[in-house]
């Protein structure tokens, strides 16, 4: 492995960060904002969608592409209907949330197992085993589960999936400094 088959640190290390704001500000704005939750939850599933297909655009490997690049636009298109539709019903926002946690937590494990030569990468693996207890949680609750619920599960994901692209950022850019490609399967 050289060099240019690793991740791109410094967009894993952006997006990381971005993921770990906009997660803490949706765990913050149900108590705080009550009445803008499914605003912002739409906006966070478009911004997400978005750096999902930005990663998916600079991934190497097709099927790495491909399913970044359907995940990305699943996503973003969730965000936009959720904007144009803020009335729609708590029930229907629960369920496209289970199935964004249930698509996002495989996804998040295939990428673990990828990664699993990368310090770190047990962070990805529980982020993804999360998404899908996510899921479980929303599923035992649905129908009543409301805005809060939906605000406090993405927001948590967020910032797990924030927190565990730092990690595998700061990884990989070690790895990049100390020259030790051998070590590393992506």
């Amino acid at each position: 492995m050289n060099a240019r088959n690793l991740p791109g640190t410094g967009t894993l290390m952006t997006i990381g960060i971005a993921l770990v704001l906009l997660g803490a500000l949706l765990l913050v704005s149900p108590v705080a904002f009550i009445g803008a939750v499914v605003r912002l939850v739409a906006l966070v599933l478009f911004i997400t969608g978005i750096a999902q297909l930005i990663q998916g655009a600079r991934g190497g490997r097709a099927t790495h592409t491909a399913v970044s690049t359907i995940l990305g636009l699943i996503v973003a298109g969730v965000g936009v209907l959720v904007w144009l539709n803020p009335e729609t019903g708590s029930a229907f926002l629960t369920t496209l949330l289970m199935i964004f946690f249930l698509v996002h937590g495989l996804y998040k494990l295939s990428s673990a197992v990828r990664y699993r030569n990368i310090r770190g990468w047990v962070w990805m693996l529980m982020s993804g085993l999360l998404s899908l207890v996510f899921v479980y949680l929303l599923w035992k609750q649905w129908p009543l589960s409301g805005a809060w619920a939906i605000g406090v599960l993405v927001g948590l994901d967020l910032l797990l999936t924030g927190f565990s692209m730092i990690l595998l950022a700061s990884a990989a850019r070690r790895a990049r400094a100390s020259g030790d490609f051998d070590t590393i399967r992506l």
